[in-house]
């Protein structure tokens, strides 16, 4: 078993170097103005003993700042794809290999499990198998905990969900799973806790660009490679797709390559909401001695951000009215009526193909509407929403800009 970098690393703190210079030369200072002698000597050697102690607790103050951020660390959680950051000591216990259920002609596959001091989630997919809206967990013990469904997608044969329950559960021995189907079916499930990390480099390659760190966590699933991507950006916006679906019709979608220049086929695995962030691929090689190269040519982000117009109805002529959203500018360059209840508003979204980010969608608040995409850019031309018979000037909030923002971030891959 490998060692835990995080431990190592706290048995080997130097004091800081520069905060021990400081306090030689400033006792030396002290020193040298006692030998001359009387009051001022019994003053001086005062001023010694103060600020030896002095530069000695800020010393003391700067080694136990290092030591509470070594304490930190990133933990993965697979499946789920999140890093959580937190005390080395917290316990989190996760579920590093999926597991597929087959139930009659159909399955499930549970795809990430995390359970921790706050609260335990799960996700879960399925396909041609009834959408579970509660499932329940048991521990050693037998205490029986039932989870909701907090968020589900579902259409035609297949659905994803995600179960929560907030606050701490006992699951550290063996667990069970129990889906509520007639009868019950009761399944064993495998945690261990998280590994910790000091930093994302040691979670797998780590790349830069455009401000954007991306890092590519590789395991062994089956005969499967799972490659799972996180990142670190600035608050302000949030990563929708990593490239595995792309933007609306744009070829700049992410590519997998073997050694010889091959593209390969990924498998997207089903997801309840963003990002879009793993996938699996066929190992084509001996294990741990294959290498693969990723390519993620753009990412798309949705900036927290929003803004207030007022615009004309049925202007039908050059508008050219501007607004920005999320430092981007947007020109409403005409409205136009369609019947006496729609609206047709008309954007130019100053799209940049060239540019290291380009803004491409945004959505009204609040208010149901549709949108025409550019079919090269998938960038909006136009928004319609219903108004009342007779408005003169109507007023909208802007909300959820969508931006791409370009790399390329390039991994070169060597799954063990």
């Amino acid at each position: 078993m490998r060692s835990n970098p995080i431990k190592e690393q706290m048995n080997e703190i130097p004091l800081p170097a520069e905060l021990h210079e400081r306090s030689v030369a400033g006792i030396r200072r002290a020193a040298t103005a006692s030998r001359s002698g009387g009051a001022f000597k019994r003053k001086a050697v005062a001023i010694a003993a103060a600020l030896a102690l002095f530069l000695l607790g800020a010393a003391l103050v700067d080694h136990s700042k290092v030591w509470a951020a070594i304490q930190k660390a990133l933990q993965f959680v697979p499946g789920i794809g999140i890093v959580k950051e937190g005390d080395i000591s917290t316990e989190r216990y996760v579920m590093k290999q999926p597991l597929t259920i087959q139930i009659g002609e159909g399955t499930v596959q549970l795809t990430g499990f995390m359970s921790d001091e706050e609260m335990t989630y799960i996700t879960m997919a399925g396909e041609d198998v009834s959408r579970f809206k509660t499932i329940t967990l048991v521990n050693e013990l037998g205490d029986r905990y039932t989870l909701n469904s907090s968020s589900a997608s579902w259409g035609g044969r297949q659905w994803t969900s995600g179960f929560w329950h907030k606050g701490k559960l006992d699951l550290s021995g063996a667990v069970k799973l129990v889906l509520p189907l007639n009868p019950p079916m009761e399944v064993p499930i495998q945690l261990t806790k998280a590994e910790s990390y000091s930093d994302y480099a040691e979670l797998g390659e780590t790349v830069t660009a455009s401000g954007v760190s991306i890092t590519a966590i590789t395991d062994r699933v089956g005969d499967k490679i799972r490659v799972s991507l996180v990142s670190r950006h600035p608050d302000d916006y949030r990563i929708d797709d990593y490239g595995i679906h792309g933007v609306y019709m744009h070829d700049e979608k992410l590519e997998l390559r073997d050694e010889a220049g091959k593209l390969l086929t990924i498998e997207k695995i089903p997801a309840i909401s963003s990002p879009a962030n793993a996938f699996y691929f066929a190992d084509s090689g001996k294990p741990g001695e294959s290498r693969y190269t990723m390519t993620l040519p753009e990412i798309s982000v949705t900036y927290n951000d929003e803004t207030t117009i007022e615009v004309p109805v049925a202007t039908n002529g050059r508008l050219n009215q501007p607004f920005e959203l999320a430092g981007f500018p947007v020109t409403i360059t005409k409205t136009e009526l369609v019947g006496e209840q729609s609206l047709r508003l008309y954007l130019d979204m100053h799209y940049d193909e060239k540019a290291v980010t380009s803004l491409y969608d945004l959505t009204i608040g609040e208010r149901s509407h549709m949108a025409k995409l550019d079919e090269r850019t998938g960038a909006i031309q136009y928004l319609e929403f219903d108004i009342e018979p007779g408005s003169e000037r109507i007023r909208l909030k802007l909300v959820s800009p969508g931006v791409i923002i370009r790399g390329p971030w390039q991994f070169q891959l060597q799954p063990s």
